[in-house]
């Protein structure tokens, strides 16, 4: 399968190409990029043809599906180009920076029935899978409460400048919070809705954030996002018979159930899967290393060749963006009452 790359910039450049090099069956056969220096080094890097244009890699007709990995508020643009070209696409998240964007995508998708999905890779980590598994057994029985931390320090002058604004797709609540509130609604198997939010910029447009979430079955959720904290990416569990961490830093899961005598909690021995030893052995000549991405294409890649869809819908990028979208509103009201207050 011919794949084309919409978008080459650093996500693109270290992950996506990798990602598409590691999959049987699948060539990246060109990219575009309207950025001389990132399609220069691309070309450089992969030896493709790399058009400044997208629509001149959407009009070629042995491309025959596309990757978009471009700044954010060009997602829904080169979604519905994608689209009109008849191109089966995978969608990074988030899916658009408005919810008449992402909505108008979702309407050009269902109504040429092409292939096409939101790029939450995070469902295809081993060991968020193998939290998923645990959880939907039963491991700590029934979800009280949820607490996250997404954090990527981001020095300004490595940012691309898009993200440093709102306007352009840039913030936390965009690039990070996107992801666990999908997190939240795959694991759990429910939806969200926003109970509280607050937002700061420190030195870029909202580059921290608080969420508190709420479930449709009344479980709390508490978040934090911050592109200036360490570097840090965990999730806990609080069921009814104990707790379940996933930190994806370390790649470890760490169960605690309450005691059958006496007070407290025991820590509970959970074997990593097959999927996440294969992974840690990865990251012994690769600490960075992440299969999820390639887990997630190879996804994408097998729906448009007719196979059961295991990939994150347009639908669930909706979802996922509506929630954030409504903690942005919640969190620039709030600000707005204090300051006039």
């Amino acid at each position: 399968m011919k794949i084309g790359l919409l978008g080459c910039g650093s996500v693109a450049y270290w992950i996506h190409r990798r990602a598409l090099g590691s999959i049987r069956g699948v060539t990246l056969t060109a990219a575009a990029d309207p950025d001389p220096t990132a399609r220069a080094r691309f070309t450089r890097a992969s030896g493709v043809t790399v058009y400044q244009r997208a629509e001149d890699l959407l009009g070629r007709g042995d491309i025959e599906a596309v990757l978009i990995c471009a700044p954010t508020h060009l997602h829904a643009s080169l979604a519905l180009a994608a689209a009109a070209a008849g191109k089966p696409f995978y969608l990074e998240k988030p899916i658009a920076s408005t919810l008449d964007d992402a909505r108008e995508v979702l309407a050009a998708a269902s109504r040429t029935g092409l292939t096409a999905t939101t790029g939450f890779n995070r469902r295809h980590n081993p060991l968020f899978e193998q939290a998923k598994a645990l959880l939907a057994d039963g491991a700590i029985g029934r979800i009280h409460a949820v607490q996250t931390s997404f954090c990527e320090p981001s020095p300004p002058d490595r940012m691309p400048a898009w993200k440093r604004r709102r306007e352009t797709g840039g913030g936390v609540l965009l690039d990070l919070a996107s992801h666990h509130v999908d997190q939240v609604r795959w694991m759990l198997a429910t939806d969200v809705r926003v109970v509280s939010a607050s937002l700061r910029s420190e030195v870029t447009e909202h580059d921290e954030a608080r969420v508190a979430l709420e479930t449709d079955a009344g479980v709390s959720i508490q978040c934090f996002f911050s592109f200036r904290a360490g570097p840090a990416e965990r999730l806990e569990f609080v069921g009814e018979g104990g707790t379940l961490g996933l930190d994806r830093h370390t790649a470890r899961l760490t169960l605690c159930r309450q005691r059958r005598r006496g007070y407290g909690a025991r820590r509970v021995r959970v074997l990593p899967s097959p999927a996440v030893l294969q992974w840690l052995g990865e990251r012994t000549c690769r600490p960075a290393a992440d299969p999820s991405y390639r887990g997630a294409l190879r996804a994408f890649i097998e729906q448009v060749r007719g196979l059961p869809s295991r990939s994150a819908t347009l639908n669930d990028g909706l979802r996922s963006l509506e929630a954030v979208l409504a903690a942005e509103e919640v969190a620039l009201r709030d600000a707005e009452t204090c300051a006039s207050s």
